[in-house]
């Protein structure tokens, strides 16, 4: 089981890594509300280990592709 490090437990989704930092989407508490967890935060009972594992497992994040898609200047 993962947890965050307040001690929730968290069901993990998928992960994104930018610049060599790695984060993971993940729920907390059986809510549907998805928040970003960096590596360093996360804790398991099974130690560093069962963390590698879970999220060696995960997709990456999937991103909308913004083609066409631009910001309008303000005037």
């Amino acid at each position: 089981m993962i947890y965050s490090k307040f001690g929730t437990a968290l069901t993990l989704i998928s992960k994104t890594e930018s610049a060599s930092i790695l984060s993971i989407q993940a729920t907390s508490g059986g809510t549907s509300d998805t928040r970003e967890y960096k590596l360093a935060d996360l804790k398991a009972d099974g130690g560093p280990a069962e963390i590698t594992d879970a999220i060696a497992k995960l997709p990456m994040k999937v991103f909308e592709n913004a083609t066409g898609r631009r910001r309008k200047p303000i005037y």
